[in-house]
């Protein structure tokens, strides 16, 4: 079983051509609305490889709230730990240019209100999983919170340091693995340069895998700088990459691949949704990832 704690959000989604200027007001070329945030994507990108999920956040009481209890469900995750509260669902307002790049903004809702307590009370949840997945677009103090009661079980924490800020060291010594791209490990770390900064992480009992884009993947393995290649793929969206990344490694950590051949795993099924509009909507089967790696001819991972 994999436990997401975070982030539901409905994505409010306007694609253009370019960005407007301050005060310029432009022509969109589609709009979509779509389930959104960090969390919720993460739980939904890995129900949708095969994965037992059940997630753990906060909706208003309202339509978005409907909305987005009914995407979850159709995505087979487990719904049973979201909370209702009397605060508007998270909504996040976003561009996407003809070159698949965004910018966002997010008015956290009910997700500004799943506090320590809350999680607390939802402890059951985290008895049965082998992996938390965890974010940093709910309250920092519950996320401490979640990664604490996940050690005391005995489950495997990947973090995801987004929104990038200074992380207390008594949430890095419940977290297991943590996945910065090259701005967010800046913000996360102390050093300068990518080794200097990993290290810093590593001395905290985290192992780091960097998320660089287009120039793929980073992370330290026998005290060296292992680096793996982006897939080239032809870019609609980017919206959601990182969030199918942590959820794909998620997956297959879980299903017992080496860190390597899970950082590969995951990096092709967030190339793949690179290439489809939204989130959600995005994320690739498991015999998709699959059937992409073997084409690619990626044939170790197992």
């Amino acid at each position: 079983m994999i436990l997401v704690v975070g982030s539901v959000n409905v994505d409010l989604v306007s694609f253009t051509s370019r960005f407007p200027k301050p005060g310029e007001t432009i022509a969109g070329r589609d709009f979509a609305i779509y389930q959104g945030g960090k969390g919720a994507n993460q739980a939904v990108a890995a129900s949708k490889l095969g994965a037992d999920v059940e997630f753990l956040g906060a909706v208003g009481k309202d339509t978005f709230g409907d909305f987005l209890l009914k995407s979850l469900k159709e995505s087979n995750v487990d719904i049973t730990k979201i909370l209702h509260v009397k605060d508007h669902s998270g909504v996040a307002s976003i561009w996407v240019d003809s070159k698949g790049e965004n910018s966002i903004i997010l008015s956290a809702g009910a997700n500004a209100h799943l506090s320590p307590e809350l999680i607390e009370s939802s402890s059951e949840a985290f008895k049965n999983s082998s992996y938390v997945l965890l974010q940093l677009e709910v309250p920092l103090n519950s996320v401490i919170k979640s990664a604490q009661i996940a050690r005391s079980f005995g489950a495997k924490v990947i973090l995801d340091p987004a929104p990038a800020r200074t992380l207390p060291d008594e949430l890095l010594k419940n977290v297991d693995y943590i996945t910065p791209n090259e701005t967010e490990l800046s913000l996360v770390s102390q050093g300068e340069g990518m080794i200097p900064r990993i290290r810093w992480l590593e001395n905290h009992g985290l192992q780091v895998i960097v998320k660089a884009g287009v120039n793929g993947v980073y992370f330290m393995q026998n005290h060296e700088l292992t680096h793996l290649e982006a897939f080239v793929v032809e870019t609609v969206d980017t919206t959601g990459a990182g969030d199918c990344f942590n959820a794909s490694l998620g997956v297959a950590l879980s299903g017992g691949m080496s860190l390597k051949n899970a950082c590969k795993f995951a990096m092709a099924a967030s190339a793949i949704s690179v290439t489809k509009k939204g989130a959600g909507a995005s994320f690739p089967t498991k015999e998709e990832v699959e059937k992409f790696l073997e084409e690619r001819g990626v044939v170790e991972i197992g």
